[in-house]
């Protein structure tokens, strides 16, 4: 039989163990779930998997298991991160997280995949390099990224 897992919501966890998010799942991993994000859009276009059949819970048809498995392979290798915090962001065991990793480079085999698959690593490098930038410009207050787009804008024309 299936093992199910159950997480419970951030209140209930929070009351009941003292933690405000459940299983290790703290407020350290804010730029975890932007970079989930980021991978989530991208795949989601790529393949034409909507974004909320990749959360469902269950496993679901092949198409969107597979996006799944794209993006946890994706943060494992772009992002470096550890099975377990991914399995936390998808809601998944990090044994299901290895499973996927392995699926995935086990058809990297196949040299359209692996070009596929390769855009999309500097696709999802690219977008969280230009995000971290703009974080970083406004927490400084260097740069208004509004005033950059209009003053673009003017020389453009």
């Amino acid at each position: 039989m299936p093992r199910t897992f159950s997480f419970l919501s951030s209140t209930r966890a929070g009351a009941r163990a003292g933690k405000s998010r459940p299983d290790g799942c703290n407020d350290g991993l804010r730029l975890a779930r932007a970079r989930r994000d980021i991978v989530m859009r991208c795949v989601s276009m790529c393949l034409d998997v909507p974004l909320r059949t990749m959360m469902r819970p269950g496993r679901g048809q092949a198409r969107e298991v597979l996006a799944r498995h794209i993006c946890m392979y994706l943060l494992h290798v772009v992002f470096s991160l550890p099975p377990a915090v991914i399995g936390c962001l998808f809601r998944k065991d990090r044994t299901t997280v290895a499973h996927a990793c392995r699926r995935i480079e086990e058809r990297r085999d196949k040299a359209a995949f692996d070009a596929f698959l390769h855009a999309l690593e500097v696709a999802a490098g690219a977008l969280d390099t230009a995000a971290r930038l703009r974080t970083k410009h406004e927490l400084q207050g260097v740069v208004d990224m509004d005033m950059l787009v209009e003053s673009g804008r003017r020389e453009a024309c």
